[in-house]
């Protein structure tokens, strides 16, 4: 990267306040800037952002590892990867790029080859005369630069930008050239042929380099904009591709059909299902390691009348959150669950239907767990999160190891908590009221609508009343609602029916995402947890005894202070944090 000749004593550059477009681009190469001779560490410890203790343990730790000092500071938790981009933007005099925002350029898109773009974490913007703008996450990778520079022939210009934002970029601008790409190299078979070959023609096909980058690409695309799961869906003339981003299906583009055979075989290869079954349902599990994370991938094939449908779901194995106010508990209640989770005996549940991040709420209550320095063991199908110090079993039913024979080796395992993953039936029921009332704090999930129901529920899998009058300690029923985006919120148009459903006044105003750059025109940031919370006492537990409807059970938990989901969800509407049709959805 060339060093600018003329030094302009003007405004700094600064990674606080991006560019967000090519004339705010164009306006800032009027300026010049020079490169810092001082070392990253003194550049982040004049802005205020590590310690002189901290950067001389980071430095001790770079001559072990020999890697990067931004990167040593990253890994040990000091500072965001944010942080030190700021840093390297002072000191190599280029500017910072929200990629979000930017207007990129397709005549410098196709000077980078999607799967080098995609390898090395670079994304090309802008191509102005014989100058190619570049996004790049560190712009002291020299092999990099001359890599660029010889491919693109072009006078090289950097910017930052975050590995996040370049892979969102990449996938927004690169996937539809990938798909077009594995078309034309492929010696794929016309529509109105069979769609299936013999197991060696799937096998070659699967593996051909196009088809391998093609999926490859697909995968990554949907860790980039945070999907939960990718669907591949035939229809009779071609294949539509869509991500499930925050709890909604997203379409993200359509492909031919012609590649629909040799995505699938890529599929299964990469699930190590049977390439030459074709009638039946396939199950598969595989890993990718992309963006700093190890996702596991769990795979589902089945065969449909326009040919086979895909659905991949991506588990984050690296559990982040750290608190269960980041999950969307307010202090009370936060403070309440942490009372319940300190107890050393008692079964403790949560509830809700699939998708209700009822994982997610028992992995952040583990977290807080383990710092008490207690044996914790899981029973799990699947292990969704690996947490450290935390012992993780994977029930196997093929082998007919199940959550209750699990359960019964756990115990002699010296066990203190016990996470079982789901609550299916008698045999496991039991066992983990028996857990809970021999001295285990138990936790675990079971699928009801609501916190009062789930009492009955025990009783109604086989479990005697007096069991569960003893064992039960609380129980967590809760939904996932979307979040407003902030940057684009505008009122809500609400139907009166609904205002009459949720109780709520005609002059009242709420509030939901338009749309915008900054979440992708969805209107939506990220997920959060709405719940009610029941805490068993005396006189929930005299009503119990006695056989009340789960009707009763909840009024007397609303008289001792419980605050019915759809009121929590409803409080966080009037606030302006989640749209009324959020309410209107999850209701109970």
């Amino acid at each position: 990267m060339a060093v600018p000749q003329t030094v302009h004593h003007g405004p700094q550059c600064r990674c606080a306040d991006p560019i967000a477009n090519s004339r705010q681009w164009r306006e800032h190469q009027q300026r010049y800037y020079q490169f810092s001779s001082r070392p990253l560490g003194e550049i982040l410890m004049d802005l205020q952002l590590i310690t002189p203790a901290q950067l001389e343990q980071a430095l001790q730790q770079q001559k072990v590892s020999h890697k990067r000092l931004g990167e040593v500071l990253i890994e040990q938790g000091v500072v965001e990867r944010e942080a030190v981009l700021k840093g390297l933007c002072e000191r190599f005099g280029v500017p910072f790029v929200n990629l979000r925002q930017f207007d990129v350029d397709p005549k410098a898109v196709a000077l980078v080859p999607g799967h080098f773009a995609r390898k090395h974490m670079v994304m090309p913007i802008l191509l102005d005369a014989d100058r190619l703008l570049i996004a790049i996450p560190d712009p002291s990778d020299s092999e990099l630069i001359n890599m660029l520079r010889f491919m693109t022939g072009k006078m090289l210009e950097f910017c930052l930008a975050t590995p996040a934002d370049i892979a969102y970029a990449i996938s927004a601008y690169y996937g539809g050239q990938e798909m077009q790409s594995a078309l034309d190299d492929l010696a794929v078979f016309s529509a109105d042929e069979p769609f299936h070959l013999d197991a060696d023609g799937d096998e070659a096909l699967g593996n051909e380099r196009p088809v391998v980058q093609l999926v490859q690409s697909v995968i990554a695309d949907a860790m980039a904009r945070r999907a939960s799961d990718v669907h591949i869906r035939p229809r009779e003339s071609l294949v539509e591709l869509y991500f499930r981003v925050d709890g909604v299906l997203q379409p993200i583009r359509s492909f031919s059909k012609k590649l629909l055979p040799a995505v699938v075989s890529r599929i299964k290869i990469v699930g190590n299902m049977d390439i030459s079954e074709h009638r039946l349902p396939q199950d598969g599990r595989s890993r990718i390691h992309y963006l700093d994370k190890t996702v596991d991938l769990r795979l589902s094939v089945i065969p449909t009348i326009h040919g086979e449908s895909v659905v991949i779901r991506l588990l984050d194995t690296q559990f982040a959150l750290k608190s269960l106010e980041a999950l969307g508990f307010n202090e009370g209640d936060a403070q309440a669950l942490r009372h319940l989770l300190s107890r050393n005996n008692g079964i403790f549940l949560v509830t809700g239907p699939t998708g209700s991040g009822k994982s997610t709420t028992l992995y952040t209550a583990l977290d807080h767990i383990r710092a008490r320095n207690v044996n914790v063991i899981t029973v799990e199908d699947p292990v969704e999160y690996h947490v450290d110090g935390v012992t993780q079993i994977q029930v196997n039913h093929d082998t007919g190891y199940s959550f209750a024979r699990a359960l019964r080796h756990i115990l002699r395992h010296d066990p203190d908590v016990i996470m079982v993953g789901e609550i299916r039936d008698q045999e496991t029921a039991k066992m983990a009221v028996e857990s809970a009332l021999t001295g285990h704090l138990v936790l675990s999930t079971l699928h009801t609508s609501d916190a009062a129901t789930t009492v009955n529920r025990l009783i109604e899998i086989g479990v005697e009343p007096y069991l569960v009058n003893s064992a039960l300690i609380g129980v967590l029923a809760q939904r996932l609602v979307r979040c407003n985006c902030p940057h684009c919120q505008v009122p809500e148009p609400v139907e009166p029916a609904v205002r009459q459903i949720l109780g709520v006044g005609e002059d009242e105003v709420f509030y939901q995402g338009q749309g915008c750059e900054l979440c992708h025109n969805t209107g939506v940031e990220g997920r959060m947890a709405v719940y009610e919370l029941l805490q068993m006492t005396p006189a929930l537990r005299d009503l119990l005894a006695q056989r009340v409807p789960a009707e009763r059970l909840a009024e007397q938990a609303r008289g001792e202070g419980m605050i019915p989901l759809t009121d929590h969800a409803l409080s966080l509407a009037r606030r302006g944090r989640i749209a009324l049709a959020e309410v209107y959805r999850i209701r109970l």
